[in-house]
């Protein structure tokens, strides 16, 4: 599914309120288009004053626009956040007797920090309300006032407007709605619940990281659904919105299957790393091998018929299991001695695949 990510663009080299963490590389992106687009000004001039013809404008503002576009995401897709120096040319091309516009846009792709204000203050205020602002306002709260009275209505419009809005402010309330599919045993594949999931994704990659971030992993800590929780996670693999603090928070859980999911998320990647986040992946090794006890009582037992003992393990259902070997699951409820069922990530496992993680990105940040 294609995705849309914010991507902040500037045709100065440096940003007040954004701290560049790593130049990436220059990045660019071509439209060539026909001259015919342009027919309308030389089929009519009815609407040139001065030399200046509206049609032609609008049309190459919409042109620059697309260029725009496709530079964002030429850099988000190299895991960047911000273009800097964005310079646009366009340039007439012939050949064969045919001539065509060429518009160029070039810039550098970087990883940022950027401050919320920065975001809000790079939008255009005047003393001017339109028509479109104050309908805008009005679905807006129209929108805050049906989350609370708990009958938000979701359809197209509702989730175009709560996306290009970025309503962060409405996240939780939009995560609870996942509960009705749970409760309504309807995670299977159906209409409903995959545009549903659909738009959601969509919805929450338009939010900027600092508030989905938290928001998704709080629901997750706090949810009562373990369905549910899972199906959130997945957002966060998707997006690429794995935080070692936050995945630590939820490994440290007192709920069991809290602590399976913050195990799971460990394996989860982000969008790029570099050689600060090798530290980040060895507090997260440690965290994953002390907090992951064993949940059965260890003994030992004299065997039937002989003097000599064995070791068992009583589970947490009560049932007396032999300890043959360390994989041993519970002849009753199928769980080790840690808690996990044959078929669900282990904490050995997880273990093995980050120190992987740590090696790659150590030779590659060499």
């Amino acid at each position: 599914m294609a995705r849309r990510r914010d991507v902040l663009v500037s045709t100065t080299p440096t940003i007040e309120g954004v701290k560049v963490i790593r130049h990436l590389k220059p990045i660019y992106a071509n439209i060539v288009i026909g001259t015919n687009l342009f027919s309308d000004f030389t089929a009519s001039l009815t609407d040139v004053f001065g030399g200046y013809s509206n049609k032609y404008q609008n049309k190459l503002n919409i042109i620059y626009e697309d260029a725009v576009k496709k530079i964002k995401q030429s850099c988000f897709d190299i895991g960047g956040n911000c273009v800097l120096g964005l310079k646009i040319d366009i340039d007439e091309i012939s050949g064969k007797g045919k001539s065509m516009f060429m518009i160029t846009a070039i810039g550098t792709a970087v990883i940022a920090e950027i401050e919320l204000k920065t975001i809000k203050s790079s939008k255009v205020f005047d003393d001017k309300v339109s028509v479109n602002d104050i309908n805008e306002l009005r679905f807006k709260n129209k929108i805050v006032g049906s989350v609370k009275d708990g009958k938000l209505n979701f359809s197209d419009e509702t989730w175009s407007f709560i996306t290009s809005n970025q309503m962060g402010e409405i996240l939780l309330p939009v995560l609870n709605y996942f509960e009705t599919f749970d409760k309504k045993n309807d995670f299977q594949p159906s209409v409903d619940f995959e545009k549903y999931e659909e738009k959601l994704n969509i919805y929450i990659d338009n939010l900027p990281n600092d508030n989905k971030i938290e928001q998704l992993y709080s629901f997750i800590k706090h949810t009562e659904s373990k369905i549910t929780a899972l199906k959130v996670s997945l957002i966060i693999k998707e997006l690429f919105l794995f935080d070692f603090e936050k995945t630590i928070e939820l490994i440290n859980s007192d709920r069991i299957p809290i602590k399976k999911i913050g195990l799971k998320i460990a394996t989860f990647d982000k969008s790029h790393y570099d050689s600060k986040d090798i530290e980040g992946l060895r507090k997260l090794l440690k965290v994953i091998e002390t907090s992951f006890k064993e949940l059965g009582e260890k003994t030992t037992k004299k065997k039937m018929l002989s003097s000599k003992e064995q070791e068992i393990w009583i589970c947490e259902c009560n049932t007396t299991n032999t300890l043959e070997d360390k994989n041993n699951y519970c002849s009753s409820c199928q769980n080790d001695i840690y808690g996990f069922t044959m078929t669900e990530l282990k904490p050995s496992e997880v273990k093995i695949y980050l120190e992987g993680k740590i090696n790659l990105i150590t030779e590659l940040t060499k």
